[in-house]
């Protein structure tokens, strides 16, 4: 205890707490982290200085240097180098990934490794943006100022790279799309300034990719390369006359056979490419040419000529006419453009659709019921059981006011109708299409018969009467020579649109509201938009 007293133990204690005290921060400047500008920069904030010479720059020269005094500054000084050796790492991994990054090329069809690697540039976009992201934040850190420049190159170097793939990309991808046109078929014959204008394209983005398969590396091919930076804008505004052309063209076609308006340009692209094979054309018909026509039977002989048509349910129907009462075949030819064809091929379909009808409207009454659902396609079978009710009813309303049990046997007979149907249902040879056209007809039926009903109980004895006017009505009219549809005051004629084997929907009160609504609408030449899975 009395040591205490002695000023050489005060003098001991106080170099011993000085130390402890200045250790941290000798430690701290021992760090590898400690560059050249930051002794400088303690030589300042110390006003010592120090020479750094490896034989020569000793613990000692620290000790006098006060570091005590400024510890502070110190302490920020040695922050500072650790977080901007963070910095320089970080801009040591981007330089060591970039110098290793190259573009990896796939095949396209006959020409070669000609095309961008889908795969390996996802991967490469999303590297570039963390990449650009991790640059975008040293650019804003305190610590990077050392590194300003080397960080700004690397921005803008990315940048270019960045801008380059995209721009290559969409290139790429305007190139293929025309590529896939200009490469033979009808279309060249009929752009031919279009077809020379891509030609000159095609040599030139092979130029674009021959100068990236001979230098590979990414940051070279797309940062001061002169060729990718002056050709790709070229390319995209020649790529772009060609694209304005080709719509222009699909418009005239469009207009001359409209059915191709709900076509997509790629789709209707390749449908006038193949126009001179009809055969190669029919797997396009259900993209948004016909509403169930999928394929037509050609003649083995004539390649050109189309004996039948066949639906998705494989239902086939053959391309027929009407005369005096007889169906003769009506064969369709594929000649000429391949819009004039398809025309052909879409009035052929009509015209053997309406000469079937014409005819079921005769057979309704002569066949029996089995026969007749069995002996014609679907949807005419159909139209022939609404024809029959509502000629029946019709003529019960017309006549129900001379005779009062008229619209009872109309009952009968509508239900007796139904319970046939029903009966047929039980037979075990039926075929999947028949089953199905059968049910439908059913389905159908049991809402005419519920409207009979309806108009009994009502005690509706006018053919005016609105209960009975409100209802879908079907009827052959012979001076017209085609089918009407009434509903209400509004009259539409039949399309003849061949739709194959269709399920339908239980008919509820709500359709027969959605039917009124939608007929009147589109009488006043107004539009509808059903909503929901059964459109009510």
């Amino acid at each position: 205890k009395s040591l205490r007293d002695w000023q050489a133990y005060n003098d001991c204690r106080k170099k011993i707490d000085d130390f402890l005290e200045i250790l941290p921060l000798l430690q701290a400047l021992s760090s590898k982290d400690m560059r050249p500008r930051h002794w400088q920069q303690l030589m300042q904030i110390t006003g010592v200085q120090l020479n750094l010479a490896e034989d020569v720059f000793k613990l000692i020269h620290l000790m006098d240097a006060n570091l005590l005094k400024v510890g502070e500054d110190v302490e920020e000084l040695t922050t500072g180098a650790t977080k901007e050796t963070q910095v320089e790492k970080k801009l040591g991994e981007i330089n060591d990934d970039w110098a290793d990054q190259v573009f990896e090329f796939g095949n396209y069809k006959n020409r070669g490794l000609v095309i961008l690697s889908m795969a390996n540039t996802g991967e490469l976009i999303e590297k570039l943006e963390d990449s650009q992201m991790a640059l975008g934040s040293m650019a804003t850190n305190r610590y990077s100022a050392p590194f300003k420049e080397e960080v700004t190159s690397w921005i803008t170097k990315l940048s270019t790279v960045s801008e380059i793939i995209e721009m290559w990309l969409i290139v790429q991808n305007m190139w293929m799309y025309m590529e896939a046109v200009f490469s033979g078929g009808d279309i060249v014959k009929q752009l031919p300034q279009e077809a020379k204008r891509f030609q000159n394209i095609d040599k030139q983005f092979m130029k674009v990719v021959s100068s990236a398969i001979e230098t590979r590396n990414v940051v070279q091919t797309c940062y001061g390369n002169e060729l990718m930076k002056g050709l790709l804008p070229y390319l995209t505004e020649q790529l772009e006359l060609c694209q304005k052309s080709l719509t222009a063209f699909l418009d005239t076609k469009r207009a001359e056979f409209p059915r191709f308006y709900f076509v997509s340009d790629p789709t209707l692209l390749e449908i006038l490419s193949l126009g001179s094979d009809p055969q190669a054309v029919t797997p396009h018909f259900q993209s948004g040419l016909f509403d169930s026509l999928t394929e037509v039977t050609f003649d083995k002989a004539d390649k050109s000529k189309m004996l039948e048509m066949f639906s998705q349910q494989k239902e086939c129907v053959k391309f027929v006419k009407e005369n005096n009462g007889i169906l003769e075949p009506a064969p369709v030819f594929a000649a000429g453009n391949i819009e004039v064809w398809l025309q052909a091929l879409v009035d052929g379909m009509q015209g053997s659709m309406k000469g079937i009808i014409k005819m079921a409207n005769r057979n309704v009454n002569e066949m029996d019921l089995e026969t007749f659902i069995f002996g014609h396609p679907a949807q005419i079978s159909l139209l022939g059981i609404q024809f029959l009710w509502s000629a029946d009813m019709q003529g019960a309303l017309s006549q129900a006011k001379n005779d009062k049990s008229i619209l009872n046997k109309a009952m009968k007979k509508t239900d007796s109708i139904l319970k046939e149907m029903i009966a047929l249902t039980t037979k075990t040879n039926l075929t999947k299409n028949d089953r199905r056209n059968l049910e439908t007809c059913v389905t159908v039926h049991v809402h005419q018969r519920d409207t009979s009903e309806d108009l009994l109980k009502k005690k509706v004895k006018d053919p005016a009467d609105f209960e009975w006017m409100k209802q879908c009505r079907f009827y052959w009219r012979e001076e017209q020579n085609t089918v009407i549809i009434s509903i209400c005051d509004v009259d539409f004629e039949y399309s003849y649109e061949y739709l194959g084997v269709k399920e339908r929907l239980v008919i509820t009160p709500l359709t027969d509201i959605c039917y009124v609504t939608l007929s009147q609408a589109l009488g006043m030449f107004l539009g509808g938009a059903p909503a929901g899975p059964a459109g009510t």
